[in-house]
């Protein structure tokens, strides 16, 4: 079964073809390639396609003589992450020397913007959830269920998040002009892109949007109370407590007038 998502001699023909990278670059996906191999059957089956998955993405992303979306670093952090808690530290550590090696060839990252998911990007979006870990990826739906819920409401305007031609995380607004009433129902940033200054980035970049929308006085937003929640992050972007508690989640809400 692994053989039909595992197949080292497609991606090392890849590797061998492709003349736009370094020979460093080359040496280092050969030998992610020979040690992802083993690991493998130590996966249950679900784990072992998305892993496989990621290897292929990233070693099709490296080798592609040009690129509209840029995915790789969630590939290295999904794959670092499967194979962690295995005897797979070699490979984790070869993940984390390739990343450098990456940033340089592909160059600095370009300024925060909030982009409309397509086809080509949805699954893309979603698996950034994938990134998260306990406690993260309790304190937020994952990206699919967002999408899901913001198909059936008609108040609903999504984005992802991208620096340059990387999508780094997604929001979900309320954006109920009839109300008024604008909240921010969804926020993420995935586990790669976090402590760069993306996220408050694109929360200035939402709030110039809702500034924008008919009778917009405040912008709203909850979280759940936990010691790693993200009380800290919405404080910081200017946003304050209003004292009320819905559902378990606590009010903030930034004037924008």
């Amino acid at each position: 079964m692994i053989t039909e998502w595992y197949q080292p001699q497609k991606l090392e023909e890849m590797v061998k073809e492709c003349t736009a990278v370094s020979p460093t670059i080359k040496a280092t996906l050969q030998t992610m390639i020979d040690e992802l191999g083993p690991l493998l059957p130590q996966l249950a089956g679900l784990d072992q396609y998305l892993t496989a998955v990621s290897l292929k993405q990233l070693v099709a992303e490296i080798t592609a003589e040009t690129v509209e979306t840029h995915w790789w670093e969630m590939n290295l952090h999904l794959l670092k992450q499967a194979t962690g808690l295995l005897d797979g530290q070699t490979l984790s550590e070869t993940a984390t020397q390739l990343a450098p090696l990456l940033h340089e060839h592909f160059g600095p990252q370009e300024p925060v913007t909030l982009q409309e998911i397509n086809v080509k990007t949805v699954r893309g979006i979603c698996r950034l959830s994938d990134t998260l870990t306990d406690p993260q990826d309790m304190l937020v739906a994952p990206n699919a269920l967002s999408l899901a819920q913001a198909h059936f409401n008609k108040h609903a305007w999504s984005r992802a998040v991208y620096s340059g031609k990387t999508p780094v995380g997604f929001l979900l607004l309320y954006d109920n002009v009839e109300k008024p009433e604008y909240f921010l129902w969804r926020y993420m940033m995935a586990a790669p892109y976090q402590g760069r200054g993306y996220g408050r980035a694109a929360i200035s970049l939402l709030v110039d949007y809702v500034r924008t929308r008919p009778n917009a006085k405040e912008l709203l937003v909850s979280y759940v109370p936990h010691p790693q929640g993200p009380r800290d992050f919405y404080s910081k972007c200017g946003f304050i407590e209003t004292g009320e508690v819905h559902d378990g989640e606590v009010l903030m809400k930034m004037a924008l007038e």
